[in-house]
C-alpha cells in the first residue's frame, strides 16, 4: 500500500534502481504503516505492522528497522515469504517471470538469510498441495 506514495516513474523504470532510487523505494514500508497505522481496528493496525514490516530479513539485513528472527512478526515474515515468491513468479517491467525450479531453489537458499527457516521448511513439505491449490485456482480463471 505504500507504493502510492512512490512516483510511477520509479514504479515503472525499467532495469535494477541505483542506491539513491531504492533508498526512496524502501520509504514504502513506512509509508504503508503511516497510512495504516492510526486505525481503531485491529485487522487494520495489524495490517500496518505487516507493511511495515514485510522487508524485514529474518538474519537482521532487512529494512527499515533491520530486525532479526523472532523480533519479526510471524504475519509479516509469512508476507515476506509469499511477497517475494509472487514477484519472482511475474513479469515486472524490470524482469522476466523465473521459472518455478529457480524460484524454489531461490527461496531454499534464502532459507535462515531473507526467511524464517521454519516457513521454508513448511512451504516445502507442503509444495504439492501449494501446486493443487494454484492449479485449481488458475483452472478456474480460465473459465
Amino acid at each position: 500500500i505504500g507504493k502510492i506514495g512512490i512516483s510511477e516513474a520509479l514504479l515503472n523504470k525499467p532495469g535494477k534502481l541505483d542506491e539513491d532510487e531504492f533508498n526512496i523505494m524502501k520509504k514504502h514500508t513506512t509509508i504503508g504503516y503511516s497510512i495504516l497505522s492510526d486505525s481503531e481496528l485491529e485487522l487494520i493496525s495489524e495490517a500496518a505492522e505487516i507493511a511495515l514490516k514485510h522487508h524485514e530479513n529474518w538474519d537482521g539485513s532487512g529494512y527499515p528497522n533491520a530486525l532479526k528472527g523472532e523480533e519479526i512478526p510471524i504475519e509479516s515474515r509469512i508476507v515476506a515469504f509469499v511477497d517475494v515468491f509472487d514477484s519472482l513468479s511475474q513479469k515486472r517491467i524490470y524482469k522476466d517471470a523465473w521459472p518455478i525450479e529457480k524460484i524454489l531453489d531461490y527461496m531454499k537458499s534464502q532459507r535462515g538469510i531473507k526467511f524464517d527457516p521454519k516457513l521454508v521448511d513448511l512451504f516445502f513439505a507442503h509444495l504439492e498441495e501449494f501446486n493443487e491449490i494454484t492449479k485449481s485456482q488458475l483452472s478456474e480463471q480460465s473459465d
